[in-house]
């Protein structure tokens, strides 16, 4: 066997073998990334909790059904059993594409009833189909007692259609449908690390939105995240000045008003500073309504 074939042998085809391996593989076991944005205070002596990713199939495809597998554990790696349910559900999953076309919030409810099974092994899923080819982020936010917490994953999804590139929109007034949303901030120049309010303005066929319901036990659910996936915020809308002295982030249990509109407002902490995509949701009417828009921060 001469060297050049030797060489193929001991190095290039284990190294093919590998790169393959890598590319292809599950998400078995991935740990999620810890994000504390929601401005809770950590109770002395709680240890931060585990949440583990796993997904069938191994390699997620575009356009064909995945699920979504949870193992939420204490810091020992034992199932974690004081989770709480937080603004109506026990785990709230966040999944947004690349290019911020895509974006989901669901939950175990969503596909059955929770079982005592599920909460014994810390065990929770959900059912996803991803419509394109890409990178992924998944958020997974969860409360244990009074406490907030929010681990993040990011997957790629293999197959066709591919994302588009990513289109930088920062218009402060969109129609979504018969609605049209005008975003407006105090201060109006946003800066990394300062208190800043975001304020919907929310209209439908030209009049003013006063009955707007709660969703999730909230006005306003907003997802907010950075082009790089390195910030991930998850806030709730209020009333404009009903969360003044309170938490940025909003409370865990939610303690939701009748009705509210046509201004929600939400208070947000802005880590670093860059260009945040803010995916928001409302209801109205019995449907929830998704908004979104892009802001720049100093």
């Amino acid at each position: 066997m001469n060297r050049k074939n030797l060489f193929l042998i001991l190095v290039v085809i284990p190294l093919i073998i590998f790169i393959s391996w890598y590319n292809g593989q599950s998400y078995a076991g991935v740990k999620g990334t810890d994000e504390h944005h929601h401005h809770h205070e950590h109770t002395p002596g709680l240890p931060e909790p585990i949440v583990d990713l796993e997904t069938s199939p191994e390699t997620i495809k575009a356009q064909e059904p995945a699920t979504i597998v949870f193992y939420i554990k204490d810091s020992e790696g034992n199932p974690l059993q004081d989770i709480a349910i937080m603004h109506e559900r026990i785990l709230h999953v966040v999944i947004v594409s690349e290019d911020f076309s895509i974006f989901g919030h669901i939950h175990p409810e969503d596909f059955g009833p929770l079982t005592a099974e599920m909460k014994k092994k810390g065990r929770f899923a959900v059912d996803y189909t991803f419509s394109k080819a890409g990178r992924y982020l998944i958020a997974a936010d969860f409360g244990v007692k009074d406490l907030h917490f929010s681990k993040k994953f990011t997957i790629n999804v293999s197959g066709e259609p591919g994302m588009n590139p990513l289109k930088k929109d920062f218009s402060r007034e969109k129609d979504y449908s018969d609605y049209t949303v005008t975003l407006t901030s105090k201060p109006e120049r946003i800066t990394a690390g300062k208190d800043s309010t975001l304020i919907y303005s929310i209209k439908k066929n030209g009049k003013a939105v006063t009955d707007l319901e709660p969703y999730l036990g909230e006005a306003m659910h907003l997802a907010i995240i950075t082009a790089d996936f390195n910030q991930f915020i998850h806030a709730h809308g209020d009333k404009p000045d009903a969360s003044k002295g309170s938490d940025p982030m909003g409370h865990i249990h939610g303690m939701p008003h009748d009705k509210y509109g046509p201004e929600i407002e939400a208070r947000v902490v802005f880590p670093v500073n860059g260009n945040y995509k803010i995916f928001s949701e409302i209801r109205h009417q019995g449907k929830v309504i998704l908004l979104d828009f892009m802001v720049t921060v100093e």
